[in-house]
């Protein structure tokens, strides 16, 4: 042995040995992580098979190819998600640079500026252009760097924001040629001379169309002292103005590209994008409106609205301009492709610029859009509509009436027929609402085949049966117009006669056009059936609408007096808010705690102030009067009011004291003011012991009180302000960073909220509503220093404080967002319990509940004051779980009490009944029930029917079960019912 590990062969073979052991533990976790990937892009794969429209499907594919190194399956995948959406600069920039770690000939040169020529496509992005210009630069083709240079200053130059690059780099290219033509040592000829003078005028071009474009990281002076490198004599005085104009623009538009750096919401910086173009669009400048728009659809690529804007503004501004119209319609149908307006934007560009004698070419572009829209899974009908609508209408321009044409009508019909089924079948009837696309139909057939016949087979069989069009009087005019304009005067005189039957609301409408059509084309007799038609309808339909007008008001005059009052306490509402929004414009305080405020006696001092506290300037010697109204507004002058009357001609004022006055008098010499009090003065003698002051001395005092000293005002003041609020100058931030506190315990004060609500940030005020008598309301405002303090205190909602959950909800003073947060119709996946016992907690429910199901949310529904109420609500993910926890917990037993599992429809309250027999009879709020027993009424009412004829209803035995007494025929029960004279005389003889 000794041997055998002396040996150093034998020690290499075990270190190779330890070190392949190593290796091969290293690689284990290696290979499992590849073996995840793979699975990954293998369930990947599939989804997007299923789904070509799963978007982040594609995404997780990509860079999960990328992770296992699979360069063309990842190519693959990013041509396949690049038929379906447009990629984003970010998807562009990673497949370019992967292609350029293989790039090696001239082929794989020549894919890597397909791509980026596609990349800048889809979106406007700086940096796509800058990469571009530097892969050019690379490759040395210099003809081919300015011209890709040239299309990125036309495209991303006047980028406010990031423009500046493209400047640069551009600019670093033509000075690198121009360097290039300059060989030190070397005597120039005369053809390098024309060389270096025409790279020099490029730059020079360059450089005057850089300082007319405002730029935000352009340095100005830096501009200028770069140009007056390649200028002799320095920068021309044109190319400094034209500087200064650039950075005067610069200066008007800069406050909108600061709100777009700002961090803020989507629907905030889209606003802001609107702002700025509409304020861009007022200088007349269209390429700075459409980089504009780039810059707004490539922030909000999802958005329809902003790019049906940019659509109009190119195809307004642009109109002849395939490259420009063209490419637009088509990435913004791309980016959005559930949007109806944008496709019918597309197929209308396609025809705009379609070519002579490529029809089939035409058609097969307009087919692809229309596939494209209606196969991204709409979620509405309308948008459905006008796709197939759109697509109709380019159909029918196919047509050359005056040539034969039997394909292309067959092949209208047929698109036609597809079109309503596609919306039948995916939104029914509802999905066309107004018909289109059968009345387009039926017009084309009429107007332009000719074929009166099949128009009104397709209103009668298809149109007048969808969404009750045979009641809609517009309806039954168009059908008529139509048949009167290529039909016959007799089918126009029936479909009179059944709209007069059918329609109820626009009678009076069917009966003028139908006279008017008499009047015109008809006899004396069809004269007389069309008066006698009218008369009889009428007469049915006034008597309906007076059964409907009594209905109406029964069911007016059935609701209850706290309706009305709401109404009028509403209404009373909204008038305070009119006149409080209206003295909110003239005041400038506001009272910050709606507690009632003692308001002070009124002096005749009074009358010399405003509202504020500031005295009002006289006028002509006269003090306008308070006004007496309710509101705070003056009262308007009466008519012919002329204003305050003129003084006479020569008044001067007041008169001017005599010669010689000097004022008041002075004091005589030696005077001292009042007289001191004598040693020992005490000041007023204090009442002995149990004295009591009268009435009087209580209501008329005549001792003065002694002078209140410097701190009985603050601390009176500080009293005041503790019980009522103060009032204090509005912040509009205040509203912001206060909630609402309500639910709270009587005698809580802020010594126990604050410390509670100290958690979530600094507080700069907390105010408890009192009642006249300072006496807590139960609710107040808690205001801290910063928005996000106010939106962590929401967090705190139900919070026990003293034995009570504390409500918070958001300051809402005029009660927007005062909304009931629960659904109200019915919701599968979710579960009412009730009969719980009241010493249940949620965790107590959602241990008994859990095993069957996991739980996505509890609620435990308790009253004001934290108690249970028995009941509670428990949400499942999905209907499938929530059925099979109700099917294995109602009817059992939770804490020795029965419990009720239902399904959670809150509309449906009334039918959930424990008691078997007929449900009791509701009982409105605020009323009693009725005491009832045998013979009695309810009370407050009397009978004058005798008691004896009052019999008690006979008890049902178990064997008379409902359904034997509904099998007795109806002349059975009345036969048993029926009693004769001689009955009666002998229940009065019995009494």
């Amino acid at each position: 042995m000794d041997e055998d590990t002396d040996n150093p062969i034998i020690e290499e073979e075990q270190a190779m040995e330890t070190s392949s052991d190593d290796s091969d533990d290293d690689s284990e976790p290696d290979d499992v992580k590849e073996n995840q990937l793979r699975q990954k892009v293998e369930d990947i794969s599939k989804q997007v098979a299923e789904n070509a429209l799963y978007y982040d499907g594609h995404v997780n594919l990509i860079k999960a190819l990328q992770e296992l190194g699979e360069l063309e399956e990842a190519r693959k995948a990013r041509e396949k998600m690049s038929e379906v959406y447009p990629l984003t600069a970010e998807l562009w920039l990673e497949w370019i640079r992967d292609e350029q770690k293989v790039c090696s000939s001239e082929e794989e040169k020549q894919f890597i500026r397909d791509l980026f020529d596609r990349a800048v496509k889809d979106y406007m992005n700086v940096q796509l252009w800058v990469e571009y210009i530097m892969f050019m630069l690379g490759c040395g083709d210099m003809e081919a760097t300015r011209m890709v240079g040239e299309r990125a200053l036309t495209a991303v130059g006047t980028h406010v924001a990031e423009g500046t690059m493209v400047w640069e780099v551009v600019l670093m290219v033509e000075k690198q040629i121009y360097a290039s033509l300059q060989k030190p040592g070397v005597v120039p000829s005369d053809q390098d001379l024309k060389n270096q003078e025409k790279q020099l005028q490029k730059i020079q071009k360059l450089f005057k169309r850089q300082v007319r474009v405002p730029l935000r990281s352009c340095n100005s002076d830096s501009v200028l002292e770069e140009a007056s490198e390649y200028f002799e004599g320095g920068v021309e005085k044109y190319m400094q103005d034209d500087l200064k104009k650039s950075q005067n623009a610069l200066k008007e538009i800069a406050p909108y590209e600061d709100e777009l750096i700002e961090d803020q919401g989507d629907a905030e910086k889209l606003a802001v994008y609107r702002k700025y173009i509409a304020h861009i669009k007022e200088t007349n400048n269209p390429a700075a409106v459409q980089n504009l728009y780039e810059r707004a659809v490539a922030d909000f690529c999802l958005d329809p609205g902003i790019w049906e804007e940019y659509v109009r503004f190119v195809i307004r501004q642009f109109y002849g301009l395939d490259y420009v119209v063209l490419p637009v319609c088509e990435r913004s149908q791309r980016n959005c492709p559930w949007s109806g307006a944008l496709c019918e934007f597309y197929i209308t560009a396609i025809q705009m610029f379609a070519v002579e004698g490529e029809e089939a070419s035409t058609a097969a572009k307009v087919k692809d859009a229309l596939e494209k829209g209606i196969g991204c899974g709409l979620q509405s009908g309308s948008e459905a509509t006008r796709m197939w609508m759109a697509y109709l209408v380019f159909l029918r321009r196919q047509i050359k009436w005056d040539q034969p044409h039997d394909k292309q009508l067959d092949e209208f019909r047929e698109a036609t027929q597809q079109a309503m089924e596609f919306i039948d079948k995916y939104f029914g009837e509802e999905g066309d609402l107004e018909t289109r696309i059968p009345r387009f139909w039926a017009q084309i057939e009429a107007e332009y085949e000719k074929s009166p016949e099949q128009a009104r087979a397709i209103w009668n069989d298809t149109i007048m049966k969808r969404n009750n069009n045979f009641k809609n009087a517009n309806m039954w005019l168009e059908f008529i117009n139509l048949e009167r304009s290529y039909g016959t005067e007799k089918h126009c005189r029936k479909l009179f006669r059944r709209a007069l039957e059918r329609v109820w609301d626009w009678v009076e409408m069917i009966g003028s056009a139908y006279q008017r059509f008499e009047e015109e084309t008809g006899t004396l007799e069809t004269m007389e059936e069309f008066s006698d038609r009218y008369k009889d309808r009428m007469v049915i339909v006034n008597k309906k609408r007076a059964e409907d007008t009594i209905k109406e008001a029964e069911e007016e005059g059935k609701e209850s007096r706290s309706g009305r009052w709401a109404r009028e306490r509403q209404s009373k509402k909204e008038k305070k808010k009119v006149r409080a929004e209206s003295s909110n414009t003239q005041t400038q305080e506001v009272f910050k705690s709606p507690l009632p405020v003692t308001k002070p006696a009124y002096r005749e001092s009074d009358k010399l102030k405003g509202s504020n506290g500031i005295s009002e300037p006289q006028q002509g010697g006269k003090v306008h009067p308070r006004p007496t109204s309710k509101d705070s507004t003056d009262m308007p002058p009466p008519p012919g009011y002329k204003g305050d009357v003129a003084p006479p001609p020569g008044y001067k004022g007041d008169v001017a004291p005599p010669p010689g006055y000097k004022g008041d008098v002075a004091p005589p010499p030696g005077f001292k003011g009042d007289v001191a009090p004598p040693p020992g003065f005490k000041g007023d003698v204090a009442p002995p012991p149990g004295f009591k002051a009268s009435t009087a001395e209580k209501l008329h005092p005549t001792k003065r009180k002694a002078h209140p000293s410097a701190d009985e005002p603050e601390a009176k003041s500080f009293k005041a302000e503790e019980a009522h609020g103060v009032l204090t100058k509005k912040n509009p931030q205040d509203d912001m960073c206060t909630i609402f506190l309500s639910n709270l315990d009587f005698h809580v004060d802020k010594d126990e909220i604050i410390p509670v609500f100290q958690q979530c940030g600094d507080i700069a005020d907390f105010r408890l509503v009192k009642d006249f008598r300072c006496r807590s309301k139960g609710f107040g405002y808690l205001v801290f220093k910063t928005r996000e303090g106010a939106v962590k205190g929401l967090e705190l909602d139900r919070t026990i404080i003293n034995g009570r959950p504390v409500f918070v909800s958001p300051y809402d003073p005029d009660n927007h967002t005062h909304k009931f947060r629960y659904a109200l119709n019915e919701e599968k996946n979710k579960l009412f319990v009730r009969g719980l016992s009241f010493d249940m907690t949620e965790d107590d429910v959602k241990k008994a509940f859990e095993p069957h199901g996991k739980i996505k949310d509890i609620r435990l529904v308790v009253y004001r004051n934290g108690h249970s109420k028995g009941t509670c609500y428990i949400e499942y993910d999905d209907a499938e779980t929530a059925e099979k926890v109700r099917q294995a917990m109602d009817g059992e037993e939770l804490n020795e009490k029965i419990i009720n599992v239902l399904i959670s429809d809150p509309s449906n309250k009334k039918s959930l009944t424990t008691v078997p027999g007929p449900s009791p009879s509701p009982v409105v709020l605020g009323s009693s029930r009725p005491k009832q027993g045998s013979g009695m009424r309810g009370r407050g009412m009397f009978s004058l029917m005798p008691r004896v004829v009052q019999r008690k209803k006979p008890e049902v035995s178990p064997t008379d079960t409902p359904t034997n007494q509904d099998q007795k025929s109806p002349a059975e029960n009345q036969d048993q019912n029926k009693k004769s004279n001689a009955d009666f005389r002998k229940m009065f003889l019995s009494k």
